[in-house]
């Protein structure tokens, strides 16, 4: 009925001096006077003879939406926040052709004024960095090279070289990566071909069982109870028991990583069956030292965000994990970086950068507030882009160096130069070593180096020694460049 162009011609004559009564006694009528308001004349009309009724009152719909019920049980509720059109409004245009092109101008001002008042609401602005390429453009850019074979040692600096050089030999000849004590379960898995000796580590020094059978309660929670007293024969040394259980927890962790790739599990899942146990097991020799954090909920800061050449700022980026060392909440390196952190607090004006300036890092996610991050770890699953993963990482790095000019710290400064940091991608199964250095001016982050797989068991032990050359380097290199960077001698 209401699509009647008769009826719509008509209505457009009515003048606007009708009664309250007449009215309320027409509600359709009221509601086709209302759409009708809605929509500018056609010059169809006009051409047509008939003359245009009186200027239509202008309807607040902001101030008679927001505050008054509409009477009319029939009319379609409206929103002060929109403009969209009811279903009549669209069928009248529809039969007039016309009036839809003239009002087109209208139509696009209408969905023009959305779009910014959605743009106003989002304050998330698209990063202006979408590939690793466009961290060449940051104020201190970040560029990828590869890692070589024979030039790695002269592309990293000292710091990194002994790092590299351990790294290196157990991932190309897989030296060192099994307990001597698991031997016959090794040969085992090479089916009548046994691995030459090389494969083997030494037995743990005096020092280091004495310690472990120090912290005997606290391997508890990363190996299996049970395991501790199988396949061993009875009166084993502490070291044979420790051998055996780590082998069993390894084994589970294999069968876990091929079950997330067969299931398709999504990357929470491969971090919590996967990443986080197998990085616990890697680090539970120096769990006391060296904390493995996750940090899918660490934001970066955005006074820390790193920012483009043009101004802009990237967006930032979150990881997966963090190793960092432990310092101790009572240690005297702990207090020095509190000192510090609390001193250039004093000195900021704005309150909105006081609580930022607390953080060593560059978030402010509690447990990496007073530990600085040493290796960044970020992880990605089928259908996960290895772009997407380097770009990540560089962000990060990018924020960390820009944190550390923030504290004084680095950059050419005081003759002291950040520490090269390692990096880890994993995809799926396969996890990958990045080193990022500092240059002054720039930041040069050379790889993949290959250090492992999750998907057998050789490959696993060979990850798990790697992890463990990075935990030994966390607690030795990078803590002492801690120390020297927090806490300097005055002497």
């Amino acid at each position: 009925m209401y699509n009647d162009p008769a009826i719509y011609c008509w209505l457009a004559g009515v003048p606007n001096s009708h009664s309250d009564e007449t009215k309320n006694a027409n509600p359709n009528l009221k509601r086709l006077r209302e759409l009708e308001m809605t929509t500018p004349p056609s010059s169809a009309a006009q051409t047509g003879g008939l003359s245009p009724g009186p200027k239509k009152r202008k309807i607040d719909d902001g101030k008679t939406d927001s505050h008054e019920p509409d009477p009319d049980p029939d009319a379609t509720p409206r929103s002060s926040r929109s403009q969209r059109p009811s279903a009549t409004t669209l069928s009248l245009r529809t039969a007039f052709p016309p009036l839809s092109s003239l009002s087109h101008s209208t139509t696009a001002s209408v969905v023009s004024n959305r779009q910014d008042r959605s743009s106003k609401g989002s304050r998330r602005a698209a990063s202006p960095v979408k590939n690793v390429t466009g961290l060449q453009r940051l104020d201190k850019p970040v560029t990828f090279d590869s890692l070589d074979d024979n030039a790695g040692l002269t592309q990293l600096p000292e710091d990194a070289r002994q790092l590299y050089y351990d790294i290196f030999a157990v991932t190309k000849y897989q030296t060192g990566i099994y307990p001597a004590e698991i031997r016959p379960k090794v040969e085992a898995l090479y089916a009548g071909h046994p691995p030459p000796d090389s494969v083997y580590r030494k037995h743990e020094s005096g020092n280091d069982q004495d310690r472990m059978r120090h912290d005997e309660e606290h391997f508890f929670d990363y190996l299996p109870i049970s395991a501790l007293f199988s396949g061993t024969a009875e009166g084993a040394s502490f070291q044979a028991r420790i051998a055996h259980a780590e082998f069993y927890k390894v084994r589970g962790i294999k069968d876990r990583a091929r079950e997330c790739l067969a299931l398709h599990r999504a990357e929470a899942a491969w971090n919590t069956k996967v990443h986080e146990p197998l990085l616990e097991l890697a680090l539970s020799k120096r769990h006391t030292s060296v904390r493995c954090e996750n940090a899918t909920s660490a934001r970066i800061l955005p006074c820390f965000l790193p920012c483009l050449i043009t101004g802009e700022v990237a967006e930032g980026k979150m990881v997966d994990f963090v190793l960092a060392p432990n310092l101790g909440s009572e240690s005297e390196l702990d207090f020095a970086i509190q000192n510090k952190l609390i001193d250039l607090a004093k000195q900021m004006k704005s309150s909105g950068l006081i609580s930022a300036q607390l953080c060593v890092n560059r978030t402010d996610y509690p447990p990496l507030m007073r530990s600085p991050a040493a290796v960044t770890i970020e992880t990605k699953v089928a259908g996960g882009s290895l772009e997407e993963g380097r770009l990540q990482l560089g962000i990060w790095t990018a924020a960390w160096h820009r944190r550390m000019e923030t504290l004084g710290v680095g950059g050419g400064k005081a003759g002291l130069q950040l520490p090269t940091l390692p990096l880890i991608l994993t995809h799926d199964h396969e996890w990958s070593l990045y080193f990022a250095v500092d240059r002054l001016n720039k930041i040069e982050i050379f790889g993949p180096m290959p250090i492992g797989m999750t998907d057998n068991l050789p490959n696993i032990y060979q990850l798990l020694t790697v992890l463990g050359f990075l935990g030994a380097w966390i607690d030795t290199t990078f803590r002492s460049w801690v120390i020297n960077a927090f806490c300097p001698r005055t002497d």
